[in-house]
């Protein structure tokens, strides 16, 4: 699955640009209030869980493209899972529009701290998505066309529609059935609604066991930015949302592959742009 991604990229990369372009980078903050535990593990403590990110950005008339990293600490205090919470992601990808042909693609690694400080790499480090779409015609709003990823648990390929329009109300994207974005006039406000999911390889404490750590969950969130990210002054976004149906699969070393629903949470997030 990663080598087309790659010759995806590296073709995008080969078109030209276009001269009306911009370039921001990013840090971001973002808490989530403590999960609780479903009823059946009495034992267990809450969930609690947090995501530090920061990465650059390239648009321009056809083309974005980026590099993100994040840090999320997940932290299970139950059982003995085979993993130490950790997670790290490092991607590289964007969206690219010729014609009638739109691509979405990523590609990068993910995986627990215990890989990266013991230089133990397996498969599943590597990772990716990608989704290509068709206009129905050169002046429609419509497009549509199949996405692969880990949005929904394991590597899977779904059919998209993708529907986009902008007004004197704003802009809307419609992206089904992975997401909905709706943008103020000026992109003051933004409100999203959007499938989230991945997979991070995992590597225990004895660094005898390896498997992956898969987590998924709905996302919404309305978020406000102030000012404009002028000179060395960034742009400040702060937003406020909630994950629904959050779900972790991973191994544990005594229970073997657990599927556990965390369940919702309320969170806060902080963004600095230049």
């Amino acid at each position: 699955m990663i080598f087309p991604l790659a010759v995806l990229l590296v073709a995008a990369l080969a078109l030209p640009h276009s001269a009306q372009a911009s370039d921001n980078f990013y840090l971001q903050y973002r808490h989530w209030q403590p999960y609780d535990w479903p009823e059946d593990v009495p034992s267990a403590t809450e969930v609690s869980r947090s995501q530090r990110g920061l990465g650059w950005r390239h648009q321009g008339n056809a083309i974005k493209f980026g590099v993100d990293y994040d840090y999320q600490p997940l932290r299970i205090r139950s059982g003995a899972p085979a993993h130490n919470g950790h997670l790290h992601r490092l991607t590289f990808g964007g969206q690219w529009q010729l014609r009638l042909y739109r691509v979405e693609a990523r590609a990068g690694l993910a995986g627990t701290s215990n890989m990266f400080k013991h230089q133990e790499f397996h498969s599943d480090v590597v990772n990716g998505r990608v989704a290509m779409f068709r206009a129905v015609s050169e002046d429609s709003p419509l497009s549509l066309g199949v996405g692969g990823d880990h949005r929904f648990g394991s590597f899977r390929w779904l059919p998209r529609v993708r529907w986009q329009h902008a007004s004197e109300n704003g802009q809307w994207l419609i992206d089904l059935p992975v997401m909905l974005r709706w943008q103020s006039p000026g992109e003051r406000w933004e409100l999203r609604l959007e499938r989230k999911g991945d997979r991070w390889a995992t590597l225990d404490k004895a660094r005898e066991v390896e498997s992956a750590l898969y987590l998924r969950e709905w996302r919404t969130e309305l978020t406000y930015r102030i000012g404009s990210g002028r000179q060395w002054w960034p742009s400040v976004v702060l937003g406020i949302g909630a994950s629904v149906d959050t779900r972790v699969r991973y191994r544990d070393l005594d229970a073997g592959t657990l599927d556990l629903r965390l369940g919702d949470a309320l969170f806060g997030t902080i963004r600095l742009v230049w």
